[in-house]
């Protein structure tokens, strides 16, 4: 929210007011210094503006009684010992709840609505597009945080794991309050993760995929006869995992991908099809490009199903990872994968080239889609898993 003061004062006072930590005010504002000015506006993370029209006259001390506000904070929001019937103000109110969406489908405009409110509420975190999928939809880049350890997740490479989008954006949000309201995150302190780690998110690599999955070839647009003809003509997408040109994404990579292309389907298809050679398709190479330039410590792709961690690559990776998958699997329940007969994917691109902790997480159970129904236990989980890597030494 962003609030106009009508007297100066200092920062910290402020912090004081909305009950946050001075750091979390001076990440929403970069060019502030200590001493805000008269008729500064300010970004107040975790506030929205709430509109009301007093129904009588009142006293700034009977405003502040009756809306619970701090008397000096309705000081330096108005100038005013006195408001009349009618008038209307616009008062900050506290945000507890999660603001982003959780128990529905999820496509791109959905997500691209839940980033939208998320920066709005939270403006301390940086946002901006790193490519665009092939149907021109720019794609987001989420960077959280002000650490040295660096870790990057994504979701949704696959059209129908849109859920791995959901649980995610759940995930930046819940984060992002406790940050805010300066609150333990699953039991660490979300200050300290903060101070400690930039958190680099993409939270849909493959939007054209999304869209074709959960709203049919229509959402293909130019590419609808197309999509159809390599869905066999059949107007079920449900099994479509691949861009809105049928070529699987996480099949895409540097890593061993003439194997994928030896034993893969030669041609574009719902799945699968690694391409005519590594990185071919916008989203493949943006991810590709973002990573090289982000000097990650860790990446994590969230896949679904079948509640397995994939965590090796020809042994390339440190040998802290064993440990950490082994913490991963005692507290979540999964199922440590190291030995897998697939290549091509990101996870292994990323191990191979920066001898890094790289890991696929398939989240849930069932066939994909996997049904909404799944989200809670899903969510639950992913935090755990999550929390393992961020608060890792060596992660």
């Amino acid at each position: 929210m962003e609030i106009i003061l009508q007297e100066g004062c200092q920062l910290s006072t402020v912090a004081t007011m909305f009950h946050l930590p001075t750091y979390v005010l001076f990440a929403a504002n970069p060019f502030l210094s200590t001493h805000v000015k008269p008729q500064q506006p300010i970004q107040v993370p975790g506030y929205a503006p709430e509109s009301v029209m007093l129904d009588e006259d009142m006293s700034d001390a009977e405003v502040a009684s009756a809306f619970k506000l701090p008397l000096r904070l309705v000081h330096l929001l108005y100038d005013s010992s006195y408001f009349a019937a009618g008038a209307r103000l616009i008062l900050p109110r506290r945000v507890t709840e999660p603001v982003t969406c959780f128990r529905q489908p999820y496509d791109y405009a959905t997500c691209l609505q839940d980033i939208r409110s998320l920066h709005q509420l939270f403006p301390f975190f940086t946002m901006r597009t790193i490519y665009k999928s092939i149907l021109g939809k720019p794609v987001t880049e989420l960077r959280i945080g002000k650490g040295k350890k660096r870790m990057h997740i994504n979701a949704s490479f696959h059209g129908n794991e849109w859920i791995t989008s959901l649980a995610l954006i759940r995930f930046v949000n819940d984060y992002l309050a406790a940050v805010t309201h300066d609150k333990e995150f699953f039991g660490y302190p979300a200050s300290k993760l903060y101070r400690d780690v930039t958190l680099s998110i993409v939270p849909m690599v493959n939007p054209d995929g999304v869209d074709l999955v959960i709203h049919g070839s229509k959402a293909a647009h130019e590419y609808e006869e197309l999509v159809h003809f390599l869905n066999e003509g059949s107007n079920d997408f449900k099994g479509w995992k691949a861009n809105i040109i049928g070529v699987d994404l996480n099949k895409q990579y540097p890593a061993k991908w003439e194997y994928e292309q030896l034993r893969k389907p030669k041609l574009p298809g719902p799945r699968d099809f690694p391409g005519r050679t590594p990185l071919t398709e916008p989203e493949s190479i943006g991810m590709y490009e973002l990573v090289n330039a982000g000097n990650f410590d860790s990446v994590v792709a969230l896949h679904t199903q079948g509640e397995e961690i994939y965590w090796s690559f020809e042994e390339k990776e440190p040998p802290s990872v064993a440990r950490m998958v082994s913490q991963m699997e005692q507290l979540s329940g999964y199922k440590g994968v190291k030995e897998l007969d697939n290549y091509a994917g990101f996870k292994d691109w990323f191990i191979a080239s920066y001898l890094r902790a790289g890991f696929t997480i398939e989240l849930g159970r069932g066939e994909n889609p996997l049904p909404i129904e799944q989200v809670d236990t899903i969510y639950e989980k992913l935090c755990i898993l999550l929390m393992v890597i961020l608060t890792s030494e060596t992660g």
